[in-house]
């Protein structure tokens, strides 16, 4: 007679630590950041990846060891591909996906606002201490081909988004021009002066918006009264006419605090779609504080909240996903991604050692304390 064991569930001896990967491409991402990190973060630890490549290794490494989170460093650019990376192996592999956290290394730092990040060292010390700590479950925007993404779209914010590299790939040698490039001072300068000329002589774009499910549209309240939720029935276009860009997010933000997406995170399930067919003078004249911070309205600025979304073009426009430039693009299909990505939002902040906290009135500055 055949007695039959169970197989034991294989041992997780990482499952109570944290993983920090960190792209060492990233401009916050120096030598000394990265010496002051390692002397605090265990051995085996802390990855840095230089290329692709590199970030494959790791995913994978990271995905079997079984930490239970891991941090990641450099970026929205960084979030995306690491995260898609680790979601890859540990499907392929049937192993469980750590939850995500986010350090504060990249340029506009989208995820990291909405995240609540502060200093990385603050930060890694706080993980590395136990300090408080929430998990967040974020509904990502997935992309036809399966990407997650904490927004994209196209039109001229793909186009921003196109100079705003350019301008970086220019500035790249100098470490002042980089430094300014780098900022958002570089980005409202790619805008003004690349992005709006070229868009003011670019002929109109006609877009189609349609949504398979139940959409809702957000109409603004009169009078400063609360929006209101008004449903599109699935089928019905939700858009039919000209307008400048139209985008998709799953957060608040885009880069430098730059809030596109006022109502994300505000209904479980849903993405906010955006769709921006006012003027570009009239945008720019309520540039700030109204458009940059997220109040502003106009009749031909509209605010849905989808499960799913196609947008179809009558001619290529720029395309950006997370940040990073796509290229030009006719048709595009996005939808919630069909599980929310388990996400670490640290708490109050423990003083890490070596430091101490100072108070100004209401203001809390920490200061590092002379060895």
């Amino acid at each position: 007679m055949t007695t039959s064991i169970a197989t034991l569930p294989a041992p997780r001896p990482f499952a109570h630590r944290s993983a920090f990967l960190l792209n060492k491409n990233a401009r916050a991402v120096t030598d000394s950041l990265v010496e002051r990190l390692a002397a605090i973060v265990p051995a085996g630890d802390l990855f840095l990846s230089r290329t692709l490549e590199d970030a494959t290794v790791f995913a994978r490494a990271i995905a079997r060891r079984g930490y239970s989170e891991v941090f990641l460093g450099g970026g929205d650019g960084t979030l995306v591909t690491t995260m898609n990376l680790l979601r890859q192996h540990t499907r392929h592999e049937g192993l469980p996906m750590p939850k995500v956290g986010v350090l504060k290394l990249g340029t506009g730092n989208a995820m990291a606002r909405a995240l609540g990040a502060l200093s990385p060292l603050v930060d890694a010390s706080h993980i590395l201490q136990r300090g408080a700590s929430e998990t967040r479950a974020v509904d990502f925007v997935e992309t036809d081909d399966g990407l997650l993404t904490p927004f994209a779209g196209m039109g001229y914010d793909g186009a921003v988004l196109n100079d705003y590299m350019w301008l970086k790939r220019r500035a790249h040698n100098s470490p002042i021009t980089r430094a300014l490039a780098e900022s958002v001072g570089g980005y409202l300068g790619a805008m003004l002066l690349k992005s709006v000329p070229e868009e003011l002589k670019s002929p109109p774009t006609n877009l189609r918006i349609g949504s398979s499910h139940d959409a809702i549209f957000m109409r603004p309240g009169v009078n400063g009264a609360p929006d209101e939720e008004v449903v599109v029935p699935a089928g019905t276009p939700l858009f039919e006419g000209r307008a400048g860009t139209v985008c998709v997010g799953s957060i608040p933000f885009f880069g430098f605090g730059f809030t596109m997406f006022p109502f994300a995170m505000t209904k479980p399930g849903y993405v906010q779609v955006r769709v921006v067919g006012a003027p570009l003078p009239a945008i720019l004249a309520n540039l700030y504080p109204k458009v940059w911070k997220g109040s502003w309205r106009h009749p031909k600025l509209l605010d849905f909240l989808v499960k799913d979304v196609e947008v179809q073009s009558d001619r290529p426009l720029p395309y950006q996903i997370g940040g990073d430039a796509g290229g030009r693009q006719t048709n595009l299909k996005f939808k919630v991604s069909q599980q929310p990505v388990m996400m670490t939002s640290l708490g109050e902040r423990l003083v890490p050692a070596g430091h101490t906290v100072v108070q100004f009135g209401p203001a809390r500055m920490l200061l590092r304390l002379p060895r």
